[in-house]
């Protein structure tokens, strides 16, 4: 597939620079952003079943983590009193 993308100049600029800096030709170096960029996007994605069993397996068990007194936030709790 041939696409043609038209950019700004920095823009161009910079890509070039990354493709040199990888020895690579600019062609070749957006090729391969472009697949990784491809194969990050189908990995990540998950149903929206997965996502809450994830988030079910996380909670598991935080009923039994004690609440904590609104004093445990101060500043001084944190830092000290010299702070």
């Amino acid at each position: 597939m041939s696409i043609t993308v038209e950019l700004a100049p920095e823009v161009e600029a910079r890509l070039w620079a990354q493709a040199c800096a990888q020895g690579v030709s600019l062609a070749t170096y957006l090729q391969t952003v472009i697949e990784q960029i491809a194969a990050l996007e189908s990995s990540e994605v998950g149903s929206l079943e997965e996502f809450e069993a994830g988030m079910d397996a996380l909670a598991e068990g935080s009923e039994q983590i004690p609440v904590l007194p609104p004093a445990a936030y101060s500043r001084e709790s944190i830092y000290g009193a010299e702070a």
